[in-house]
Parts: C-alpha cells; sequence; structure tokens
C-alpha cells in the first residue's frame, strides 16, 4: 500500500546525500546525532508481519532485519544470512551469520530465524507479505542449529521468494517477541527486535523516536559500502500536507521528506538540499468484486466506469503533470509490463452515461489523492451515477480497503512497489485476498489470471516468465477488473550532512546516515 512519507522513492541505484560548505546548517539544526523524518501518518502497527503500509514497512526495516536484503541491479545481498543456495524455485539453504543478537542480548540463531519465518508464512497470520514471498504455497523452515543453517521448502514453486524475504514484513521477530506475538503491534516488547534500532518512545500523530542498538555491527555488506555513520536517534514525525513536510525542511525541522506536487519547486538550485525523483508508485482503479456488490459479475458496469474517465487528466491532477499514464498496474520500467494501448477501455462518455445513469456507488482513496479522487467522483456523476466519496486518511483507507466486506465500491489504489516486480502489483487484482491474508483488494481471485501468476514463478526463464505474465495482464484487463491511471513521482529531499541509499526504486530506511 502506498503511504508517501515513509517508503520514500528515488532513481536507479542512487545514494542521496548532501554536503557542500557555507552556512553551518549543523549547527542551525542543533544535534548531530539525530535524523528527522517524515512518515505520513502514523503506523498501524509494529508488528513486521502485520505491515500492510510505507510507514509500516519503515519502522520494520528499522526494527527488524530480513534474512536477505536488496542492492542495486536487483540484486540481493546479505542480512542475517551470509549465504543461500537455490536448488531450483521451491527449495532454499540459509546459512546464517553468526555471533548476531536479539534487542535483548540473546543470540540469533538459526532456530530463532526458522521460528519467526514460519509465523511470518502461516496463513493464520494473516500476514499481506505472505503471497508477495510464496504466492499460494506453503512452506516449512528446518532449522539445524550445529550447522548454522535453515532449509526452505515449499509446496510449489515461487521464483520471488528471495526478493519476498527481503521485504520488511519478512523481519525477523526474536523469540522475546514470539513469546508475546500478541503485543508486538504496540511495540512494546523489547525483547522482540532483531534490527539496529529499538522503539524507545511512541506519541501517535506527533513523534516515534527510535534508538540505535548499542553494539549493533550486523549491517549488510553492500556492493558500494554506505559512507558516515548512523544516527543514535531517528525521529520520525506523522506529516500529512507536502506543502508542510517542505516548509519543514527549508526552516530545518526535517531532514529527510518527501513531496509529490509543485512544492519541489522550492528546492530547485537549492545547494542545502540533494533531490532526486521516481516513479515506482501507480495508480489505478480497483473494483470490489465480492459477491453483493454493484460491480461483481458486472464487467458491463466495470467498463462504463472506464470509458467514463480520462487518466491524463488524473494524472495531471494527482502529480501536476509530472505523471505518466500506464497500461498495467505496474510502471513501464518493471520487466514484463504491458504496453498495449490497445488492451485498455477507451474513453467514450456517451457510452458511460448509458450505463451508468442511477447506478449508486461509493468510492473511497487516500487522502495523498485527494485531487484524483474528486476527480473521477465528478466524472462518474457527470455519466449519471449516483457517488458518495470519501477521501481517507491512510490509516484508515488501508484498514477499509483490506478489510473485505461490502464498506467501498471503487477504490483509488496508490500502490507503491517496493519489491519491483510486476507480481507485486498483479497480485493486488488476483490470487488470494486481503480477509484471507493476499494483497488482492478486489476479492475475486480471478483463477484464469493467478494461474497464469503462477506458471510465471515457476520460470527461471525471463522469456516464458514473461509470457506467462502478460497472460495474466491480458485476463484483468479484459475483466476490466482494475483501471490502470498513471505514476505518481515523488521527489525525495535529504538536507546537507545527511544521506540516505536507494536500490533501484526502494529507499532503504535504515541506510540513513550522518556524513557532517
Amino acid at each position: 500500500m502506498f503511504r508517501r512519507g515513509a517508503v520514500l522513492t528515488v532513481v536507479a541505484a542512487l545514494g542521496l546525500s548532501a554536503t557542500g560548505c557555507g552556512v553551518d546548517e549543523a549547527a542551525l539544526r542543533g544535534s548531530t546525532d539525530t535524523i528527522s523524518m517524515s512518515l505520513n501518518t502514523d503506523p498501524a502497527t509494529f508488528d513486521p508481519a502485520l505491515a500492510s503500509g510505507g510507514d509500516d514497512y519503515t519502522v520494520a526495516r528499522l526494527l527488524y532485519d530480513t534474512v536477505v536484503r536488496k542492492d542495486s541491479g536487483n540484486r540481493l545481498v546479505g542480512g542475517i544470512a551470509s549465504t543461500w543456495r537455490a536448488e531450483d524455485a521451491a527449495h532454499y539453504t540459509f546459512t546464517i551469520r553468526k555471533g548476531l543478537t536479539c534487542s535483548d542480548g540473546s543470540p540469533i540463531t538459526p532456530s530463532t530465524v526458522a521460528r519467526s519465518l514460519t509465523r511470518f508464512a502461516s496463513p493464520e497470520t494473516g500476514s499481506p507479505g505472505r503471497t508477495l514471498a510464496l504466492g499460494s504455497a506453503t512452506a516449512t523452515f528446518t532449522a539445524d542449529d550445529g550447522a548454522g543453517t535453515v532449509k526452505a521448502r515449499l509446496s510449489a514453486p515461487w521464483s520471488d521468494f528471495l526478493t519476498g524475504l527481503s521485504l520488511p514484513s519478512a523481519g525477523i521477530v526474536c523469540p522475546a517477541g514470539l513469546d508475546h506475538a500478541e503485543q508486538l503491534a504496540t511495540g512494546k516488547v523489547k525483547g522482540a527486535f532483531s534490527g539496529p534500532y529499538t522503539l524507545a518512545s511512541s506519541r501517535p500523530a506527533v513523534s516515534y523516536r527510535l534508538t540505535l542498538r548499542s553494539g549493533y555491527t550486523a549491517w549488510p555488506r553492500f556492493a558500494e559500502p554506505l559512507r558516515g555513520v548512523p544516527a543514535k536517534h531517528l525521529d520520525l514525525t506523522p506529516i500529512t500536507d507536502y506543502s508542510t513536510i517542505a516548509t519543514k525542511l527549508v526552516s530545518y525541522s526535517l531532514d529527510v521528506g518527501v513531496v509529490a506536487d509543485e512544492n519541489v519547486n522550492r528546492f530547485g538550485g537549492d545547494s542545502r538540499f540533494a533531490t532526486s525523483s521516481a516513479s515506482n508508485t501507480t495508480t489505478y482503479l480497483l473494483f470490489n468484486e465480492r459477491p453483493g456488490t454493484v460491480f461483481a459479475n458486472r464487467p458491463d458496469l466495470r467498463t462504463a466506469v472506464a470509458r467514463a474517465i480520462d487518466a491524463q487528466t488524473f494524472s495531471d491532477i494527482v502529480s501536476g503533470k509530472r505523471g505518466s499514464v500506464i497500461r498495467s498496474v505496474g510502471s513501464a520500467k518493471v520487466p514484463c509490463v504491458n504496453t498495449d494501448r490497445s488492451s485498455l477501455v477507451a474513453t467514450d462518455r456517451a457510452a458511460a452515461a448509458r450505463k451508468l445513469k442511477g447506478v449508486r456507488f461509493r468510492i473511497v482513496g487516500t487522502t495523498l489523492l485527494r485531487g484524483g479522487n474528486d476527480y473521477i467522483a465528478e466524472a462518474l456523476r457527470k455519466a449519471g451515477a449516483k457517488v458518495k466519496a470519501d477521501s481517507l486518511d491512510n490509516a484508515n483507507w488501508a484498514t477499509v480497503t483490506s478489510a473485505g466486506g461490502k464498506d467501498w465500491d471503487i477504490n483509488v489504489q496508490g500502490d507503491n512497489n517496493m519489491m519491483g516486480t510486476l507480481t507485486s502489483s498483479l497480485l493486488r487484482v488476483m490470487g488470494p485476498p486481503t480477509e484471507k491474508g493476499g494483497r488482492n483488494k478486489m476479492g475475486l481471485v480471478n483463477d484464469e489470471g493467478y494461474a497464469a501468476v503462477d506458471r510465471a514463478m515457476s520460470k527461471l526463464d525471463r522469456t516464458a516468465r514473461c509470457a506467462a505474465l502478460r497472460s495474466a495482464q491480458k485476463s484483468f484487463l479484459k475483466r476490466v477488473d482494475a483501471i490502470p491511471l498513471s505514476t505518481l513521482p515523488s521527489t525525495t529531499v535529504v538536507a546537507k550532512g545527511y544521506s540516505i541509499r536507494t536500490f533501484d526504486d526502494y529507499l532503504d530506511p535504515a541506510t540513513l546516515r550522518i556524513v557532517k
């Protein structure tokens, strides 16, 4: 799910930093052992397995380590695992680094890792990240503390498995947390953390302070070593408005933030900041197709909605004319993505009006896309529909659209693709539904499309994989389960004296460094 201020995206393989000479901004900013960064809203949970949005992912990455981590060029490097081996797409062996400890000083053993991953992979846990890592497969993790290894066996091949284990939601929870799993969401189980930071204080709607663990040495060995030193403290502040984020950056109240509208112009040519933009966030309309909803078994109504709207107009509104229209649920840079314009429903407002007149439904969307939500609602009203539209804060939007049920009919989806794979976004429109632990918000599996995804995940050859993924996209586009809209470029702003590393389009908050 998309949360603007937490997963800060930048261009491929770029480590952002800002340094220079002149005014002593360090003195103006105060303590140089602390980095302040914006969140979009309060994290919904501190349980990594239950993370469902960008702010959850940010704190999970900082509090919990994963067995592997993303590096540039879509490569993986060791995290808690030093090495790994894939026998095929269903069998893997991880060698666990020696000497790693939990936040209470207890050792991180292969048994610790296997127990945590078993919980993450269990359907009963209901992790939204489970289907990204496993698809519909089940997983068995077997620890050998003597050999220092964990073996993973999947019931069906899933070639995205390793990348899935790099996600923050696959963070390793230590025994103290697993023993009190019902309290993990609060962040108050102090011995639960395996990552570089612990949660020192939590003030919802105000700030969250994280403190660096003394003696922590488990930093990944990236191909390009990180510069600078990690901050002793991280202050994460929920801020819902781009203009406010920009103002706090220029007034030295924030060190790292992201803007996605005209406020980016405030940093052009300003040597106090480094900026960069990326477009791994996509937007599209999703229909609720659960039994009893207005769009269930009604491809004609879904087609009419597609005919009533114009993706370019939506893009111009939400991005200030900086975005680009898309022809699938992924951006044009994602491997195997559809680029065929003919696969999309063409705008035809007259035809839309003949079908939508008098139809009632509810639209929901995040406040981050408020202007776009309003445009969609107004376009459908002009087609004669009776529309109720609600722009919800990210936490409520994520809850409403992931809970199942009939509380919404159309969702204006903002999708931040951290994995950089087409499968990540396709699982929003096919596969296990959210109420059963999957990512599919529309609630209908789409057997044809999901079977194509399964075929793709069993292939190691890229050509064969792309052929299957094209079939999956063709399926949901033909059914009009979703309507592709546009990319949503975001600009990350980093103040002078600080840096943060990005890997392709994924910015890793655990790479925040002070470079003064």
